[in-house]
């Protein structure tokens, strides 16, 4: 695989951040919901492929944020690595909730209010911030 998969994968994110934003302006809070939570899933993902060369399965956001710290720590990046644990440490309760959004948009047995759905895209957003500052960190762009 070249490097465009990252780049494909960072295009698909904000194309899901765009559609989620776009979602909760509809009133479409379960599909907000999902979709933000896979922005943020597809984003950690490309960073993961630029650091580590390789891809990553499951969908699991606090995994990827492990897997990703474990990467950077582990190439050499170890201040970029505690703003990922520093930021998972601090939101833990919130980054769970966006992960569980993946199931329970679709087979949950509630539906999201329209709060609920706008604080996860605006968590989705802020994941993608924290990355885009690593992202720079490591590799500059």
């Amino acid at each position: 695989m070249s490097g465009d998969y990252a780049v494909l994968l960072k295009k698909r994110a904000h194309s899901m951040l765009r559609l989620a934003e776009r979602l909760l302006g509809e009133g479409e809070y379960d599909l907000a919901a999902f979709n933000a939570e896979y922005a943020a899933q597809l984003y950690l993902k490309a960073l993961l492929y630029r650091v580590a060369g390789e891809e990553w399965r499951g969908h699991g956001v606090r995994a990827l944020l492990g897997a990703l710290a474990t990467v950077l720590e582990s190439s050499g990046f170890r201040e970029e690595a505690e703003k990922v644990v520093d930021y998972v440490r601090r939101g833990r309760r919130a980054l769970a909730e966006l992960e569980e959004a993946h199931t329970r948009a679709v087979y949950g047995v509630f539906e999201y209010d329209e709060r609920q759905a706008a604080a996860l895209v605006s968590l989705a957003e802020e994941v993608i911030k924290l990355l885009k500052g690593v992202e720079e960190g490591v590799i500059g762009d």
